[in-house]
């Protein structure tokens, strides 16, 4: 796909959050980049996100090989990716949110939940129980703000429960994870943050699983 190709893709996608890129990245303010064009020729290839529930380099690591092509990951997310149920991020689960909130066919899963996350009607994946999850912490999150993001901005300091069948403390004791990150590094609070390291889990291993046998009707048909 050529350049301008790309960068109308992903502008039309409604997955490109300008704010948040800029917030995540204080140089490309400084320098007075365009923000879309500076994800295109830099911040992809870069692991920046470009939303906050898009992560190029999982994604390529996960779904396009470790990206040896230098394919634009949230490009081929847009084209391909998304239909194909390619999740765009651990914590984020397409097939999922499309069947539980009856999208409509064509509907992006994704942009509709980046639209939506602040109304706090729409979970990301089936672990977050958001009705439960607001009974707890909602005085705390407030209106018109993301649950989930109130998880990833504090559950690894905190050992937040998603839900009452997840217990964070015990998931961290359990598989030895750092109670303090790294460095500030949004990777290394990721890192240490149960809930997120269980979903990375989960994942991984759907990704690696080989798919069903085909019905023994099928394997019938020319």
């Amino acid at each position: 796909m050529s350049a301008p190709g790309e960068r109308r893709l992903i502008a039309r996608s409604g997955l490109f959050d300008v704010n948040h890129y800029l917030l995540e990245a204080p140089d490309v303010v400084a320098d007075g980049a365009d923000p879309l064009e500076h994800f295109c020729r830099f911040g992809a290839r870069e692991g920046r996100r470009p939303n906050l529930y898009f992560d190029p380099a999982w994604y390529a690591a996960v779904h396009l090989d470790g990206n040896g092509t230098g394919v634009n990951p949230l490009a081929h997310y847009v084209a391909a990716g998304e239909r194909a149920g390619l999740r765009p991020i651990a914590w984020f689960d397409p097939a999922w949110y499309a069947r539980t909130y009856a999208l409509r066919r064509g509907t992006s899963p994704l942009a509709h939940y980046l639209a939506h996350r602040r109304s706090q009607r729409y979970a990301p994946n089936p672990l977050f129980d958001l009705a439960w999850y607001l009974a707890r912490h909602g005085a705390e999150i407030g209106p018109n703000r993301d649950p989930f993001a109130h998880l990833l901005r504090h559950g690894a300091r905190r050992d937040l429960d998603p839900s009452p069948s997840f217990d964070a403390a015990a998931y961290r004791a359990r598989h030895g994870l750092s109670a303090t990150p790294a460095s500030p590094r949004v990777a290394d609070q990721e890192a240490c943050n149960p809930v997120l390291h269980h979903l990375k889990r989960q994942a991984a291993e759907a990704v690696a699983r080989p798919p069903p046998p085909a019905p023994w009707w099928r394997r019938l048909l020319p």
